[in-house]
């Protein structure tokens, strides 16, 4: 998988205003997710954050991240529509299943924000878990990467200790067509994957 870390990511005033965001905090084997979006258009959508703070960050990380998506998979920048700007606070006990995330995803990235140590995205090279690698929790560290259908597989899990609060900061598209015909996958077979059980899903895999 390709995938770009940067530090220090956030400017100071956004990531203490995320550090200090109150949140009613989750039990340790569950998740909670806070949406936020902002639009091509200027529309926005705020969940658990001010609206200030959602355009101060599109402000001052949109061209950065158009920019990764640049570097790692410029093919899809043409399609980009909106960002995701997801509060995500997971249990100290909570662990996500290993899975390559949804297509209209252009660029995947998540901000470490609290605790000062937790575990960090764990990223590997098949959906079974094979040879694990842990991008390091670090405040403020930005893991982005762009997803692939065979290349992208990772999850992320709480260290049992204390809950973990991140940013996830997707830039997207509703086009997932256009997607499907820039990467040469099967747009019906995607569209099959995201409405039937995976029992099925994989019986017309192998008629298709």
């Amino acid at each position: 998988m390709k995938y770009k870390i940067i530090d220090n990511f956030l400017n100071q005033k956004c990531f203490d205003y995320l550090y200090s965001l109150k949140l009613k905090e989750v039990k340790s084997d569950e998740i909670s997710v806070h949406h936020n979006k902002i639009y091509n258009n200027g529309e926005t959508q705020v969940s658990c954050i001010s609206l200030d703070i959602l355009k101060e960050l599109h402000k001052s990380c949109h061209e950065k991240t158009i920019k990764i998506l640049n570097e790692l998979a410029p093919h899809k920048t043409k399609l980009y529509e909106y960002t995701d700007f997801n509060i995500i606070e997971t249990g100290k006990n909570y662990t996500f299943p290993i899975h390559r995330d949804h297509i209209n995803k252009l660029l995947s990235g998540v901000i470490y924000i609290r605790p000062n140590i937790n575990t960090g995205t764990i990223i590997y090279e098949n959906k079974k878990g094979k040879s694990p690698k842990i991008i390091e929790w670090k405040k403020n560290r930005a893991f982005f990467f762009s997803r692939t259908e065979e290349r992208s597989w990772h999850n992320y899990k709480g260290d049992g200790i204390n809950n973990r609060i991140v940013l996830v900061y997707n830039l997207m598209t509703t086009n997932t067509k256009a997607v499907c015909e820039l990467e040469g996958i099967n747009y019906n077979l995607i569209r099959l994957r995201e409405f039937v059980n995976p029992y099925i899903y994989r019986i017309f895999k192998k008629i298709i």
